[in-house]
């Protein structure tokens, strides 16, 4: 498997530079053929076009939906826009986190944005919000698996296909937006489109000088720095930024994180940009696999760790490019092409449920007098070792035409996607070894190809019809090197192959204006089989199917008047099979299993009032709510009519902001996720290990303060996380008892200037 890596990596490096470069620097002798093309041969239909007032010329929507060059330039990969314009186009439910909004909530990770997102939770498993488990309208929020994440448009989960979890999720330092796709519009993007796409959006070049910097600290342990620096030379633009955070977190989990990000953006012609993005982050925290017993955690909620002795160390190095070129008046190319290195080893002290004869143990915690109430921890340790190495290329093409009154934007692409998988587990001979003996050793390869297209179809200026369709194809292979046999580690070699293939069509309409309009729309998800779960480990082609479901939704959202706004969906998912964790009612833990029949029912709504526009006042006083109802369900087998895993009915939040332009501002936020089940029997009382049993309601309340001093762009703060210091149980995986609510007191100091 290893010799395979060198020639693909090699050979799509070679389709980057061949595909980039005949547009990325082409002459202006070029841009003058590209004319005298488009006068020979423009769009057949141009003769039929009605007058000019009834119908715009093709590109006037591209000139209308172009975001301010301060907020997104040309070059920036977004899957909504921000404009009232450009959100009315999207054919389905959406949302959008603005940079205002994101800048006044200070917030201390990346959780506490996505809390913001109606429809979606936060599970935490650390106090730090390392890791994102974003689940949606039901959906399982483990890893956040079953959305499709990305950053500027680019996949960052460690292998989008063979293995789709977020063990890397993008800081919160350098989300300046937040865009989900909920709809059929999540066709366009893959591989996942079962339950939506969330796309975060980092800060973009300046066109003049910026400069920023923030400094904070808190309670447990908490200090966080950034800088950040942008100017423009020419028509050359570039941004770079450094951030530093540690923590000791309130049960003593450890973290030390340091994240690096560069842009520049430079012409490549008189019609074409390129923007291109650099990126590393390390990460060394104390994050650990196992949580509390049911005894330890109504003993004491607010208890360290359990295993202190374990280590997660994540590092990522990643570098896009986005190039594009306006080919014609009525069409642009855009040439995406990422690559991205994710090493995670993750040393985790052995332990036991149940004592084994012969056995030393290290210490023993919980309550060993009740059977599986304890936990007996070894004296050596499992060190997971994997490297992940992923690039791709994806040209899009969006072209604006008419066919008789009808207006058309009709975008197209392919991807060509290659990940690579090298996994090994080692057992060590004491327990802070940073070594040990190899146990388990395997690679993995999938090479994959999408291809897509969408119509939206302006019948009118108040009527909007997008067909769209997405096939995927990716070919699977596992190589076996290194397993146990009879007990012993030994040298195997043993390979396997898979294939999936997917047709993804999806349906969006949208009738009204960008004031007040109606959508509907539906869609089929897919989501391919995990490696290793495609090909068994004595290298059979498991034959597994992907995950499909559909999607049916439909809903309203308007602007009646400036400073109201407001969104309301229902929405109806149904699967065959819907592929699940599975619990000690399923089989093993913490395996991925066929759930059967689902469906996913319920409804939506978010709404914001600008008191202060409304009353034309000179300060902004904003009130936003969320809700959200999902009603997620086993359909047949034995677990008909049960609620699945980790899929609270109820979701709410709520948000007052205030600003004064003399400096005062202050926010108030809510936060609500309602009783949860962690198995598929719906167990209502824990059992002795915590790793099943009801999740009781989750409140959260925070508040902060803060006074701007705009003369010196210096901004004081203060902020109270979890006000009510109600410590919850977030999560009962992976295996065992995981908490938040922890209050914590945070005071900062940002500074922006020229």
């Amino acid at each position: 498997m290893k010799s395979l890596r060198s020639p693909a990596l090699s050979c799509l490096a070679g389709l980057f530079v061949s595909a980039i470069a005949p547009v990325a620097f082409a002459d202006e002798p070029a841009h003058e053929e590209e004319a005298t093309v488009h006068e020979q041969a423009p769009p057949a239909t141009k003769e039929k076009t009605a007058p000019a007032e009834q119908a715009p010329p093709a590109d006037a929507e591209l000139v209308a939906e172009k975001p301010a060059e301060s907020e997104a330039g040309p070059t920036e990969v977004r899957i909504l826009g921000e404009s009232d314009e450009q959100l009315q186009k999207v054919p389905g439910s959406r949302a959008l986190v603005t940079a205002k909004e994101i800048k006044r909530m200070a917030p201390r990770d990346a959780s506490e944005v996505i809390r913001r997102v109606p429809s979606l939770t936060v599970a935490s498993e650390d106090g730090h919000g390392l890791r994102l488990n974003v689940g949606m309208r039901g959906f399982d929020p483990t890893r956040s698996r079953s959305i499709l994440v990305l950053e500027d448009g680019v996949p960052i989960s460690i292998n989008p296909y063979g293995e789709p979890d977020l063990y890397y999720s993008t800081t919160v330092d350098r989300i300046r937006a937040v865009e989900l796709v909920k709809g059929s519009g999540a066709v366009l993007y893959g591989p996942q489109t079962i339950a939506g796409v969330l796309n975060f959006i980092t800060p973009s070049p300046p066109d003049s000088r910026e400069a920023l910097a923030v400094m904070e600290g808190g309670q447990f342990g908490f200090f966080h720095a950034l800088a950040r620096y942008g100017d423009a030379q020419g028509d050359v633009r570039y941004m770079a930024q450094a951030s530093f955070r540690r923590a000791d977190g309130p049960r003593d989990i450890g973290l030390d994180a340091v994240d690096l990000m560069g842009k520049v953006v430079v012409p490549t012609s008189s019609r074409g940009e390129m923007l291109i993005k650099l990126g590393f982050y390390h990460e060394r925290s104390g994050s650990t696999y196992v949580g509390m017993t049911r005894d330890m955690f109504e003993a004491d909620p607010e208890q360290p760790s359990v295993a202190p002795h374990d280590r997660f160390d994540v590092q990522r190095i990643e570098a896009s490019l986005v190039h594009t070129q306006k080919l014609t008046d009525w069409a642009k190319l855009r040439t995406l092409v990422y690559g991205y290195l994710t090493d995670r080893v993750w040393r985790r002290q052995r332990y036991d449920r149940i004592p084994v004869d012969g056995i030393d143990y290290e210490r023993v915690v919980g309550n060993p007098d009740i059977p599986v109430g304890a936990i007996y921890f070894r004296n050596n340790s499992m060190i997971r070792d994997r490297h992940y190495q992923v690039a791709g290329i994806e040209p899009q093409v969006e072209m604006k035409g008419l066919t008789g009154p009808v207006r058309h934007t009709l975008t197209f692409g392919a991807r060509f996607h290659a990940e690579f998988a090298q996994r090994e587990q080692r057992v060590t001979d004491f327990i802070t070894s940073e070594a040990g003996v190899p146990e388990l050793n395997e690679a993995q390869r999938v090479l994959a190809g999408s291809a897509y297209v969408q119509d939206r179809m302006a019948f009118t200026d108040w009527l909007l019809v997008t067909p769209g369709v997405r096939f995927e194809l990716a070919g699977y292979e596992r190589a076996t090197l290194r397993e146990e046999v009879d007990g012993v580690a030994t040298d195997v070699d043993v390979h396997g192959t898979s294939t999936a293939i997917g047709a993804i069509p999806g349906l969006g309409i949208v009738v009204g204006t960008p004031d007040f309009n109606g959508f509907g729309g539906i869609h089929l998800g897919w989501s391919p089989p995990r490696v290793s779960s495609a090909v068994t480990p004595d290298g059979r082609d498991a034959q597994l199917s992907a995950e499909r479901s559909t999607s049916i939704e439909a809903g309203v959202r308007g602007r009646p008047v400036p400073g109201l706004n407001f969104e309301a969906t229902g929405f109806l998912t149904m699967f065959t099979n819907q592929i699940v964790p599975a619990t000690a009612s399923s089989g093993v833990q913490s395996e991925l299993v066929n759930g059967g029949a689902t469906r996913h029912a319920g409804v939506e709504a978010s709404g914001t009032v600008s008191i202060g526009e409304l009353a034309g006042v000179d300060f902004d006083l904003d009130v936003t709510a969320r809700y959200t109802f999902a009603d997620a369900r086993y359909r047949g087998g034995p677990f008909d009519g049960n609620l699945l895993p980790y899929a609270p009915q109820h979701h709410a939040s709520a948000v007052v902001d205030f600003q004064h332009p003399f400096g005062p501002g202050a926010q108030f936020s809510w936060s609500f996720v309602g009783p949860q089940f962690t198995d598929e029997t719906n167990s209502e009382l824990a059992d002795a290990t915590g790793r099943t049993g009801e999740i009781d309601i989750q409140n959260v309340l925070d508040a902060s303060i803060r006074w701007t001093i705009a003369q010196v762009g210096l901004t004081p703060y203060l902020s109270m996380k979890n006000m009510l210091n109600d410590v919850y149980i977030s999560s009962r995986r992976p295996d065992g008892i995981h908490t938040a609510g922890f209050r914590q007191i945070i005071g900062g100091l940002r500074w922006e200037g020229p």
